[in-house]
């Protein structure tokens, strides 16, 4: 036996009682997709998996908008928009609706820009509204005030 027969024997070895030590056979390691490749149905892109609480308005008549994103602007779920107070004479709508994106608040802003649906409120009225934005998919939540000017 030559030298680099005796090395594929050892190595051979090393792998067979790695396998054996993570509870695999050598056809069960063989049945793994290879490192770097997607198994199929699944997306191997880590950035999939990263969650941007976007924001927008200030203009086509948008006092505020919401939504959530991964990397690729991928929509992840509507936000809930709840109205804690408004001042008097002060009326909101909130329905889900396309916005641009404009900023953050959490996350990168990728997405800078770009139209994506999300939940929009307009208004009426003079004076100022606090509502509270729960993002999904773990319900975080951030209050955001708005000034209705006059008009």
């Amino acid at each position: 036996m030559n030298a680099r027969q005796d090395l594929n024997r050892r190595f051979g070895a090393i792998v067979a009682a790695g396998l054996l030590a993570a509870g695999m056979t050598a056809a069960g390691a063989l049945a793994l997709p290879a490192p770097g490749a997607a198994a199929e149905g699944h997306d191997n892109d880590p950035d999939a998996y990263v969650v941007n609480y976007f924001t927008g308005g200030g203009s086509d008549g948008i006092l505020f908008a919401a939504g959530t994103a991964n990397q690729q602007c991928t929509d992840l779920g509507l936000p809930t928009i709840t109205v804690v107070t408004t001042s008097p004479g002060v009326k909101l709508s909130i329905a889900p609706g396309p916005y641009v994106v404009t900023g953050t608040d959490y996350g990168y802003l990728v997405c800078l820009g770009r139209r994506l649906p999300g939940m929009v409120v307009r208004g009426t009225g003079t004076g100022t509204a606090h509502i509270r934005v729960s993002y999904p998919p773990l319900g975080q939540w951030y209050d955001h005030y708005l000034t209705l000017p006059a008009r």
